[in-house]
C-alpha cells in the first residue's frame, strides 16, 4: 500500500471515529431534553422538584377526547366565587384501556409580557408553576367508555390543594388527565389550556378580598368592539324568479333557536343592551351575503337545499331566517352597523388579478345591501378585509370605488420606529387621489381571537401520536365552551396593562367567528366589566372619520407579510374568475330592460356577480380542493348563460335557389331579460350577406325568440357552411358559434361558362351534320335514285311464265350473272332440291362488293337493282299503289323473269362507280309474298325450284371454278368442296338434295 492510500485510510478512520462520538453525544443531548421535559410536567414548581413525575404516553396510544361543558368563574374578581368548577366528558376514543385516569387544575406563572402571552397562546407556556393534586375520575377507562368530569379547586390556599393565586394578573391555566395506557406508565393523556384573567382576588377560607392591581393604571384606555356576523357562503347561483338554492341546510340549523347566529343576537341582546354603555361601543359587522341569503330564505317562496347527490329539497329554516332577520333588524337600528366585503371576498387576491371592478362590489356594492336589507343606515365607506390586511394595488381599488375608512391590524402598517409595536390607534393612508383612514386593531387581541395560525383541530381532542406525549388543546375557535375564553385573557391583559389612555383598544374577532352564544356573551359581559371597574372607557368606532372631518393619525405605509400571500386565494382560482367576470359583463352590456316584460339586468346579473365573489371568498384560504370546488360552480353557471343567447340551428339545411335570396335566422334568448344584439356571419366563399333585415334589429324578447333574414348573395352551387354568432353593438362575442348548413342550386360562373361551351359545341356540331348531310344528298347518285321510276310489285306467276322445267342449273346461274349487274354480290346458297320453305340467310349475312366509298340510294332503287319486290303499303291491297311512288299501278308490272329494269333516263352503272352497299332489309312481316328465284339458262325460271323465302339469290350451279371466287373479306370460312355439297344431277340434269339444308356456304360471283 503506497503512503497516500495510508494516509487516506487513517484520515478516513479518524473522520469514521468522530462521527460516532458526534452522534453519541447528540443522542445523550436529546434524552437530556426529553428527561427535563418529563421532569417539567411532573414538577410542576421549583418547590416540588421531589414529586414523581409523570413519562410520556408511550407511541401509538390510543386517543382521549375531553371535552369541557362549563368553566366558572370565566374571569376572577373580588366579588366572584372562590372556587373553580370545571365541568365536561372524558371518552375513550381507542380500542384498548386505560387505567387510574385522575384529573386536575394547575396554572402558570403571571404572564407580564406580550411575548409570555403569544408563549401561552401558542401552547408553549410552562403551566406548571401550582400544581395540585389530582382527582380520581375512574380505575379504569375502557374503550368507547365515558366518564363525566366535575372538577373543583379552590383559587387561593396551598399549592397542593389549590390554585395558590396572590395577586392579579393573567395566568396560563391548564386542565390536565393524567392515566396508565396499556401497557406503559402514568402519562398525560388529555389536556385543555386557556388564560385565566384575575382582576381580583375574591375571600377564601378567611382571606380578604383584594382589587389591588398588578400594576399602577393611569386614565381608562378606549375600547371599541366589532361585532362579526358571518358565515361561510353557502348559496348556489340561481336565476331572477327561482328559489334560493343552498348547497347544505347547515344555515338553517345555525339560524335556529340554540344555533350560532342565533347564540350571537342573544349575546348582543344581552352584553350591549339599548342604553348601556356597551351600545355604543359595539359597531355590527355583517356579511351582504348573509344577510341577502337569510332574506330571500325568508320569502314567500322559501328556499330549496341540493343534497350530496344532486337532488333538492325543500329547506326547513324559512320560518327561523324570519324570526332571526326580524330580531336583527330590531338590535341594529340606532347602532354603529358596517359592511364586510361581500362573502368575505379575499380584496387582496382579487385586485391582483386584475377584478378592480369587483373589489368595489364587494365593498360600496355590499353596503348598500345592508342597508336594504336591514333598512337602517351602513357606513358606505368603511371596510374590514379578512385577516385586517391590504396591499397597495387593493388599497388604490377600494379608494378609487369611494372608501374612506379601512379595518387593519396594527401589524400590517408601518409608521417608523416610534410606532413599532403599536396595539391600535388611527393612521393615515395614502392612495392615488385620495387619503384614507386606517383604523388599526390589537394584534394580540386579535391572535387570542383566532387561535394560533396552524392550529386545524377545532375540537377538543388529545391524541397520543408522537413522543412528547399530548399536547393541550387551545379550545379557541372550536365552535364549543372556552371558545372566546384566551380573547377575555387578551382584553384583560390589555386592561391591566400600561397602554396609553389616547391609543385606543379595538376588539376585532375573526370574520368567521366559531363561538358560542355563552361565550359571546362572557366577552362582551367581561368587557362591560373592565368599562364598570374604569380600567376601560366605551367609544364609538373611528369617531373622527365617521363625522367626514379630516383624516388624523401619523402617516404610515402598509406591510403585507409573506405568509399572508401564501395564504391567498390561489391564481388559478382567480384567472378563471376573470374569465366569468369578462363574459357576464359582455352579457350585462347587451341586455335590455324592456317595460313591462322580464327582469332588469341587475337582477340577472348581479347573482352571478354575487356568485364569482363567493368563489373568491377569503373562507377558502388554505383550503384550495373547496375554492376550486366553488370555481367550478360559477364557471359553470356562466357557460349556461352565454349558451341561453345563441343563433338556432335549423334541422336541415337551407335551400337557396336564386343568386339574391332571403336567408332566414332565429335568434333565441333564454334570459329572462331582452337581449340587444347583432348577427356575424363568418365569411365563406360564394355567399356574402349584403344586410339585415330589419335593420337595426330589434331587441330578443326575454325568453323568445326572433325572427331575421339576411339579405344573402350567392355565385356558387353546392352545400356549404356559415358560422353565425351574436355579438354586441360594440363587437363583443355573445355565446357559442352555430353552424348553418346551406344548399345553394345557383349556376355560377364556371357552371354557366361550361353550359355556354357545351351549347355551342352542340350547335356547331348539329351544324356540321346537316351540312354534311345537304352536301351528300346533293351527289350525283342519289339524285339519280331520287328520279327514278319505282319497280312495280310482281304478280304471281301463271304456269305459262314458269321457268321451264328442263332448265338445268348452270342455265340458272348464267342467267343470274348476266343480271347481277357491276356489283359483286356474297350470299349462301341454300338447297333448291326439297320442296318446301328454305332456311333463310344466316344473322348478320349483307351484300358484299369491292370497298369504295359509302352512297345513299333509295330504297326503291335498292330492291330494283337487288330484284327484291317492293312491299306495298300497310292495309292496302298487293294491286294498289305503294305510298310515295305514283303513277306505277302493281297489276301492270309483268313479273321479273331477269335482271331488274332500269329507271327511265337513268345511265347504267360503270364499273368506276363502285358496287352498291346496302345493308340487308328486314323480313317483311304479314303473309307470305313471291321470291324471285334464279332463271334458267334460257331465261325461264326452273319449275322445279323453289323459291327462295328469304328472298337471297340462288347458290350458283354445281361444277362452277371455284377459283375464280373471290375470298370472303367478313372473315367467314370459305366452305371447301365436300361431297355433301350441292352437286348436278346425274341424269336430267336434277340437282342433288343437300345432307344438312341448314348448313350455307358462301359463294362469290363476279360478272364477267
Amino acid at each position: 500500500m503506497t503512503p497516500g492510500r495510508r494516509h487516506w485510510g487513517a484520515t478516513t478512520v479518524s473522520t469514521l471515529i468522530a462521527l460516532a462520538v458526534l452522534t453519541v453525544g447528540l443522542l445523550s443531548l436529546t434524552a437530556s431534553g426529553h428527561l427535563s421535559g418529563s421532569v417539567a410536567d411532573a414538577a410542576p414548581s421549583p418547590d416540588a422538584t421531589a414529586r414523581p413525575r409523570a413519562p410520556v404516553a408511550p407511541v401509538g396510544s390510543n386517543p382521549i377526547q375531553l371535552r369541557i361543558d362549563s368553566m366558572s368563574p370565566r374571569v376572577v374578581t373580588s366579588t366572584g366565587p372562590g372556587e373553580l368548577t370545571v365541568t365536561g366528558m372524558l371518552t375513550n376514543a381507542g380500542d384498548q384501556p386505560v387505567g387510574d385516569v385522575e384529573v386536575r387544575a394547575q396554572r402558570s406563572d403571571r404572564l407580564r409580557t406580550d411575548g409570555d402571552l403569544r408563549t401561552a397562546l401558542s401552547g408553549d407556556a410552562a403551566d406548571d408553576a401550582i400544581t395540585p393534586s389530582f382527582t380520581r375520575l375512574a380505575d379504569e377507562l375502557a374503550p368507547g367508555q365515558q366518564v363525566p368530569i366535575e372538577l373543583t379547586v379552590p383559587l387561593r390556599g396551598t399549592e397542593t390543594a389549590s390554585l395558590a393565586l396572590q395577586r392579579t394578573g393573567i395566568y396560563d391555566l391548564l386542565i390536565n388527565v393524567n392515566g396508565v395506557p396499556a401497557g406503559g406508565d402514568q402519562a398525560r393523556l388529555a389536556g385543555v389550556h386557556a388564560l385565566l384573567p384575575v382582576l381580583g382576588l375574591p375571600a377564601v377560607g378567611g382571606r380578604a378580598a383584594e382589587t389591588t392591581p398588578a400594576e399602577p393604571a393611569g386614565a381608562a384606555q378606549p375600547v371599541s368592539v366589532l361585532y362579526p356576523i358571518a358565515d361561510q357562503p353557502r348559496r348556489l347561483p340561481t336565476g331572477p324568479a327561482e328559489p334560493v338554492l343552498l348547497g347544505d341546510d347547515q344555515l338553517g340549523t345555525d339560524l335556529a333557536k340554540g344555533g350560532r347566529l342565533d347564540g350571537l343576537l342573544d349575546a348582543l341582546e344581552a352584553g350591549a343592551p339599548a342604553g348601556s354603555p356597551m351600545h355604543q361601543a359595539v359597531c355590527l359587522a355583517i356579511d351582504p351575503d348573509l344577510l341577502r341569503t337569510v332574506s330571500d330564505m325568508a320569502g314567500p317562496n322559501g328556499y330549496r337545499v341540493r343534497g350530496p347527490n344532486g337532488a333538492e329539497v325543500d329547506g326547513r329554516g324559512a320560518t327561523a331566517a324570519n324570526t332571526w332577520l326580524n330580531r336583527l333588524r330590531t338590535d341594529a337600528a340606532g347602532r354603529c352597523v358596517m359592511a364586510l366585503p361581500y362573502a368575505d371576498a379575499d380584496i387582496v387576491a382579487l385586485s391582483r388579478a386584475g377584478l378592480g371592478d369587483m373589489t368595489a362590489y364587494a365593498t360600496r356594492g355590499g353596503a348598500r345591501i345592508v342597508a336594504d336589507v336591514l333598512r337602517t343606515q351602513v357606513r358606505t365607506d368603511a371596510t374590514w378585509p379578512a385577516d385586517g390586511l391590504l396591499d397597495e394595488r387593493s388599497l388604490t381599488d377600494f379608494a378609487r370605488a369611494g372608501g374612506r375608512t379601512v379595518v387593519l391590524s396594527a401589524d400590517a402598517v408601518s409608521s417608523g420606529k416610534a410606532a413599532r409595536g403599536a396595539t391600535g390607534g388611527t393612521v393615515r393612508l395614502s392612495a392615488p387621489g385620495s387619503t384614507t383612514v386606517g383604523l388599526l386593531t390589537d394584534p394580540l387581541v386579535s391572535l387570542a381571537a383566532s387561535g394560533p395560525p396552524s392550529s386545524e383541530d377545532r375540537t377538543l381532542t388529545s391524541r397520543l401520536s408522537s413522543v412528547t406525549g399530548s399536547d393541550p388543546v387551545n379550545p379557541t375557535g372550536s365552535g364549543g365552551t372556552l371558545s372566546d375564553q384566551n380573547t377575555i385573557g387578551a382584553v384583560a391583559y390589555r386592561a391591566l396593562g400600561t397602554a396609553s389612555a389616547s391609543t385606543p383598544l379595538l376588539v376585532a374577532p375573526p370574520h368567521q367567528w366559531h363561538t358560542t352564544g355563552a361565550d359571546a356573551k362572557e366577552l362582551l359581559g367581561s368587557i362591560a366589566t373592565l368599562v364598570t371597574s374604569g380600567r376601560l372607557v366605551a367609544a364609538p368606532l373611528g369617531g373622527a372619520a365617521t363625522e367626514g372631518a379630516e383624516p388624523a393619525g401619523t402617516a404610515a405605509s402598509l406591510v403585507y407579510p409573506l405568509r399572508a400571500g401564501a395564504r391567498e386565494v390561489p391564481t388559478s382560482v382567480t384567472t378563471r374568475l376573470r374569465d366569468d367576470r369578462n363574459a357576464t359583463e359582455q352579457l350585462r352590456a347587451a341586455a335590455v330592460a324592456l317595460p313591462g316584460v322580464g327582469s332588469t339586468p341587475d337582477q340577472v346579473f348581479n347573482p352571478v356577480t354575487e356568485g364569482i365573489l363567493r368563489a373568491g371568498s377569503a373562507v377558502w384560504r388554505g383550503r384550495g380542493e373547496l375554492s376550486e370546488a366553488a370555481t367550478k360552480v360559477i364557471t359553470d353557471r356562466v357557460r349556461l348563460l352565454r349558451s341561453l343567447v345563441r343563433v338556432l340551428e335549423p334541422p336541415s339545411p337551407y335551400a337557396l335557389g336564386d343568386k339574391e335570396a332571403p336567408l332566414p335566422i332565429t335568434l333565441s334568448n333564454g334570459l329572462p331579460v331582452g337581449m340587444q344584439v347583432r348577427v356575424q356571419l363568418s365569411d365563406t366563399p360564394g355567399l356574402r350577406i349584403a344586410s339585415m333585415t330589419p335593420d337595426p334589429l330589434p331587441p330578443i324578447p326575454p325568453m323568445g325568440r326572433l325572427q331575421v333574414k339576411a339579405n344573402a348573395q350567392l355565385n356558387k352551387s353546392g352545400t356549404f357552411s356559415v358560422e353565425a354568432r351574436l355579438t354586441t353593438r360594440n363587437g363583443v362575442v355573445l355565446g357559442t358559434p352555430s353552424r348553418l348548413q346551406l344548399r345553394s342550386t345557383v349556376y355560377g360562373t364556371v357552371t354557366l361558362w361550361l353550359t355556354g361551351i357545351a351549347f355551342v359545341l352542340l350547335v356547331v356540331l348539329a351544324m356540321r351534320r346537316i351540312i354534311r348531310r345537304i352536301r351528300g344528298g346533293n351527289s350525283e347518285e342519289d339524285r339519280r335514285a331520287r328520279t327514278a321510276p319505282s319497280e312495280p310489285t310482281p304478280a304471281e306467276p301463271t304456269p305459262a311464265e314458269a321457268t321451264p322445267a328442263e332448265a338445268t342449273p348452270a342455265e340458272a346461274v348464267a342467267s343470274a350473272r348476266s343480271m347481277s349487274g357491276p356489283a359483286t354480290i356474297s350470299t349462301p346458297i341454300s338447297a333448291v332440291a326439297e320442296p318446301g320453305p328454305q332456311p333463310g340467310p344466316p344473322r348478320g349475312a349483307r351484300i358484299r362488293g369491292p370497298v369504295g366509298p359509302a352512297r345513299s340510294i333509295n330504297p326503291v332503287a335498292r330492291n330494283n337493282l337487288l330484284g327484291y319486290p317492293n312491299q306495298p303499303p300497310r292495309g292496302s291491297t298487293p294491286q294498289g299503289p305503294v305510298r310515295g311512288l305514283p303513277g306505277n299501278p302493281a297489276q301492270n308490272v309483268p313479273p321479273p323473269t331477269g335482271r331488274p329494269p332500269r329507271a327511265q333516263n337513268q345511265p347504267p352503272r360503270s364499273p368506276a362507280q363502285g358496287p352498291v352497299r346496302s345493308p340487308m332489309p328486314p323480313p317483311p312481316a304479314g303473309p307470305a309474298r313471291p321470291r324471285r328465284v334464279a332463271p334458267g339458262a334460257n331465261g325461264q325460271q326452273d319449275p322445279n325450284r323453289q323459291p327462295n323465302p328469304n328472298g337471297r339469290p340462288p347458290a350458283p350451279p354445281a361444277g362452277e371454278n371455284r377459283a375464280t371466287e373471290r375470298p370472303d373479306t367478313t372473315g367467314a370460312a370459305q366452305a371447301p368442296d365436300r361431297p355433301d355439297t350441292d352437286q348436278p344431277a346425274q341424269q336430267g340434269g336434277k340437282p342433288r338434295a343437300r345432307r344438312n339444308p341448314e348448313k350455307t356456304m358462301p359463294v362469290h360471283r363476279t360478272r364477267q
